[in-house]
């Protein structure tokens, strides 16, 4: 009786008790962090990230000194901040911790998938002061990368504000990315990450102004570099145009292909809308970050062009051979660029090399590459890499080298 009296009195005061409010749902954290990522032990690469929650919805950008790329996803779940690179299959998340953002990078590639650690705050670093009199690192300069028989030519383009420098690399399928960093007056630290390029330059002025350093990537493990200033001439001359890499094994070949643009529907040379028409075909991975620099181009010359006879279409080489993944990172390159000439999945990079129309050039490097074929589809014209809008003046010299490529096609 008594037990039954207190489970009564428990249930009223129960019912009487005042209902407490919900805690109130944490503030996303928007604005701007500053980022470091963290491969491996000894190694960081530094970037930015912009998170705005304006009118109630969440958006953003992953930022690389004046460069800035945008999230395709941004969510927060009150304890988790998740930023999305979907069209590299990639994905920042973190949790706020003592007013900082803790988390991993985590993306999949044909090797599996990996995370790396990062962290970010809200104050920017410091930048050095370089001594009154200290030179400027600003211009061209020739890179020997790597030593002995592995050594690479590169071509390096500097920027320097005070101790602010940025710039990239230029090799035979294009640039590293938007390279942003610091410069002491002797010690030069560039770094980019970009969703793929993940890089981090190190070097020193030596007394007779030539530069010697390390150049790292996710891996950690250094390559030795050098480099010595360029005039306008020598840098013009030190790298191998992307027109004279690649070309045609037969000249007056004709190409054929038929690959899908979605599952079940094969595009061939032969269809209505390609037949007897000059063709761009663009040799492209939806992975690639060259390729998504050179994307907008050619929808550009793609839309300006077509009322005059002109066709483009892209070959996708993709981290495997799943169509629907494939087809998934297709779609997302082709929304994030506004992409309305065809794209067609072509198979799997690593087979790239055995398929048509790559078995029919000689010296490919990889993607991009821009084939021009004439009415009869045979190869005019072929371009290696794409410099993007990191190289500055190189990308405006490229986007015209490409119109002009393309008036030629339709003058045949």
């Amino acid at each position: 009786m008594r037990s039954s009296l207190r489970t009564a009195a428990v249930a009223a005061a129960l019912l009487l008790a005042p209902v407490l409010p919900a805690a109130p749902a944490a503030a996303p954290p928007t604005g701007r962090w500053y980022a470091v990522l963290a491969p491996v032990e000894g190694l960081e690469v530094a970037f930015g990230m912009k998170v705005d929650g304006k009118a109630g919805k969440l958006s953003g950008a992953l930022v690389n000194g004046a460069s800035e790329s945008r999230f395709t996803s941004v969510s927060w779940d009150g304890e988790t901040l998740a930023l999305g690179l979907d069209h590299y299959d990639g994905k920042l998340a973190a949790r706020v911790e003592g007013g900082n953002l803790v988390g991993t990078y985590t993306r999949t590639t044909p090797t599996g998938k990996f995370e790396i650690p990062f962290r970010a705050k809200r104050t920017p670093p410091a930048v050095p002061k370089p001594a009154k009199g200290s030179p400027s690192v600003s211009g061209d300069w020739g890179v020997e990368m790597g030593e002995g028989e592995k050594s690479e030519r590169l071509l390096a383009t500097f920027r320097q504000d005070g101790g602010r420098a940025a710039g990239t690399l230029l090799g035979s399928t294009g640039d590293f990315g938007p390279m942003n960093g610091t410069w002491d007056g002797k010690a030069l630290v560039l770094t980019v990450f970009d969703g793929v390029f993940i890089y981090r330059l190190d070097g020193t002025l030596d007394a007779a102004g030539a530069f010697a350093g390390t150049f790292r990537t996710r891996s950690g493990v250094p390559t030795p570099w050098k480099a010595r200033r360029l005039d306008a001439a020598a840098a013009a001359a030190w790298l191998p145009g992307g027109g004279s890499i690649v070309r045609a094994k037969d000249p007056e070949a004709r190409v054929a292909f038929s690959y899908p643009s979605a599952p079940g529907t094969p595009v061939s040379l032969d269809d209505p809308d390609l037949k007897d028409k000059p063709v761009v075909v663009s040799i492209l991975g939806s992975w690639c970050p060259n390729c998504h620099d050179e994307a907008p181009v050619l929808e550009e010359l793609w839309r300006r062009y077509r009322g005059k006879g002109l066709a483009v279409v892209a070959l996708a080489y993709e981290y495997t051979e799943d169509e629907e993944r494939s087809f998934r990172q297709i779609a997302r390159f082709r929304e994030r660029h506004g992409v309305t000439f065809p794209i067609l999945f072509a198979g799997a990079t690593k087979k790239a090399a055995e398929t048509e129309p790559i078995t029919r050039l000689d010296g490919w490097k990889g993607y991009p590459t821009t084939l021009f074929l004439d009415r009869s589809h045979r190869i005019v014209k072929a371009h290696s890499g794409f410099d993007g809008p990191s190289t500055g003046a190189r990308f405006a010299v490229q986007k015209k080298e490409l119109e002009e490529a393309v008036k030629g096609l339709l003058a045949r």
